[in-house]
Parts: structure tokens; C-alpha cells; sequence
């Protein structure tokens, strides 16, 4: 399997079920009176970044991964969403970047040097590693906790809800 194959479509599906995610909890804030603010700014431990900032991570490690792999840049976000809809709207706009990569941009990049720094330490990875050891794990990081710090906040969703609702459709196929 091609590396534009392992990630892009399952980004672009991770962050589809985000803004489903948000959708629901929007619904769920208006008929059950909730602050809204008061989950926005929810953490699941005091040393943690809250609901808002999982959710700007999400994108920023899907949207400045696959740039990476492929070889471009994106716009940089501002980071200064204040609201379930803007968060919404940031999931479109990742979507988006990713639209604009062809495939033949990132394929063949498993051995492609990648380079980042974290916390002023240079670490170098091959594109797949890239993608398998940072990229993907820290991406299903704070999805979790963002998908955590809600049911924390007895936001009604399940497992169904985090995996996505074509789980449903095969296992509705398998049944029959």
C-alpha cells in the first residue's frame, strides 16, 4: 500500500468524524442547556491542554504531517477558534489542504528525510516513520483525549461515534 494511501484518506476520514463529533455535541449543548465554554475549556487533567486545544492539534499534526511528507507547506492556522462552529470550520479548512495534495506528491516518501524539532532538539525521520512513530499516534492522541474530555462532560457518544459510522454499515453487512 502506497504512504499517500495510509494517510490522507484516514486522515480526512478521522477528521470527518470529528466534525460529526462536533455536530453532536453542539446539538447537545442547545437542547440540554449547556455552557458551551465550560467544554471548550475542559481538560482531563490539570496538566493537559483542553477540549479546544486537542482539537487544534488534531489538525495541526494531520495538516502539517502530510505537508511535510509531501514535500509543501500550508497556511499556518491562527489557533484562536472560540467556539464548537469555528472549531467545525477548522476541520473544513484541514479537509481542504488535503484536497490539494495528489497522490503522487507524498508516494515514494517512506525514505524521504523528514526533519522537525521539538523543544529546540532536531530529530530526523524517513517519511514512513514519520507517518507511523509521530504523525499517526499523536493524531489518535489528542482525537482521544478531545473524544474523552467530552464524555468527561456527559456528552452522550460512543464508541460508534469515535470509529466512524461506516463500522455500522460492515457490521451490518456481516449479520446478514
Amino acid at each position: 500500500m502506497e504512504i499517500y494511501d495510509l494517510s490522507v484518506p484516514l486522515f480526512k476520514k478521522k477528521l470527518s468524524i470529528l466534525f460529526a463529533i462536533l455536530q453532536r455535541t453542539s446539538q447537545q449543548i442547545s437542547n440540554r442547556g449547556l455552557n458551551s465554554e465550560d467544554i471548550l475549556n475542559a481538560k482531563l487533567a490539570s496538566d493537559m491542554w483542553n477540549f479546544t486545544r486537542q482539537i487544534q492539534m488534531t489538525t495541526d499534526f494531520i495538516k502539517n504531517g502530510v505537508a511535510r511528507l509531501a514535500g509543501t507547506k500550508f497556511e499556518t492556522f491562527e489557533d484562536n477558534e472560540k467556539s464548537l462552529a469555528e472549531l467545525q470550520t477548522r476541520l473544513i479548512k484541514t479537509i481542504s489542504c488535503l484536497n490539494e495534495v495528489k497522490p503522487e506528491q507524498i508516494n515514494g516518501s517512506e525514505n524521504r528525510i523528514v526533519e522537525i524539532e521539538i523543544r529546540k532538539t532536531k530529530i530526523e525521520f524517513t517519511g514512513s516513520d514519520f507517518l507511523q512513530n509521530f504523525v499517526t499516534p499523536n493524531v489518535y492522541f489528542h482525537l482521544s483525549v478531545a473524544y474523552g474530555i467530552l464524555r468527561a462532560k456527559n456528552i452522550d457518544l460512543g464508541k460508534v461515534d469515535y470509529l466512524g459510522h461506516s463500522i455500522l454499515e460492515k457490521r451490518r453487512k456481516l449479520s446478514r
